[in-house]
């Protein structure tokens, strides 16, 4: 496993600028996991643009494990006590073929059990496809119930996400402009909203309309923030995109 630790405030990105107002209402300093790595993903770049990114708007000290196997992965999650440092887990992986069900349920319980989360991209598409009757199965599975949406393709790679911001006013969600552009996307769609979700956002790339892009869950003690955004490098570098991550890990250490 490649990992390593990085302070808060020591990076930057070349025109992003830090508002005060982000980092004052941070009550202390962030401690971060970064859960990434798998297949079709730049994550060698991505966990490198996320957090020095998201460092520069909020106080985190980032602890990264990556792993491109889905094994690695495995071990290090099932290790006793993996999420106890940290104040929260940031999952940006692609391990879609992982099938085995009693582990995917004792990371959901750190969850459930009150660690907050954000899940990333294809976060969406991992540790469900092969479990419990395939990737067709409509049956409720643990980690979609985490999530609080339900997703089993994309349309076309390349065209830009426009994101507009639903009417729902939430800390989680709080864009400069009601509506942003990627430069790039992959727009998953969304097969099921669970009840316990509630949409912040929905993206249109020219091909599919109203698809949930932004959303929070509550599942168990479970805070969640999630976005299918983000497959791009050139998406995940802009000022849009760090801010919406960053205003969610700061929604889901909250208190409130």
């Amino acid at each position: 496993m490649k990992q390593g630790v990085l302070a808060g405030a020591a990076f930057g990105i070349a025109g992003l600028s830090s508002p005060a107002s982000a980092k004052d209402s941070a009550p202390k300093k962030i401690k971060a996991l970064l859960v990434t790595g798998g297949g079709h993903h730049d994550y060698e770049a991505q966990k490198k643009i996320l957090t020095e990114g998201v460092s520069e708007l909020i106080d985190v000290e980032w602890t990264i494990w990556h792993d491109e196997k889905s094994v690695d992965t495995k071990k290090a999650l099932s290790a006793k006590g993996w999420a106890d440092p940290y104040d929260i887990v940031v999952y940006n992986i692609c391990h879609a073929h992982e099938n085995d069900e009693a582990y995917i349920n004792s990371v959901v319980n750190v969850h459930k059990a009150g660690k907050p989360m954000v899940a990333i991209h294809c976060s969406m598409h991992s540790y469900h496809w092969n479990v419990g009757g395939g990737r067709e199965s409509k049956q409720d599975k643990e980690w979609n119930k985490l999530l609080g949406v339900r997703s089993m393709n994309h349309g076309p790679v390349g065209p830009a996400i426009t994101a507009k911001k639903t009417e729902v006013d939430h800390p989680a969600y709080r864009p400069a402009n009601k509506e942003w552009k990627t430069p790039k996307g992959e727009l998953y769609n969304i097969h099921q909203i669970y009840p316990s979700a509630t949409v912040l956002a929905e993206g249109n790339n020219g091909h599919a309309d109203g698809q949930p892009v932004v959303w929070v869950n509550e599942y168990g003690k479970a805070k969640v923030f999630g976005t299918t955004i983000g497959h791009h490098n050139e998406t995940v570098q802009t000022k849009e995109y760090l801010q919406v991550i960053a205003n969610g890990m700061l929604w889901a250490v909250s208190a409130t």
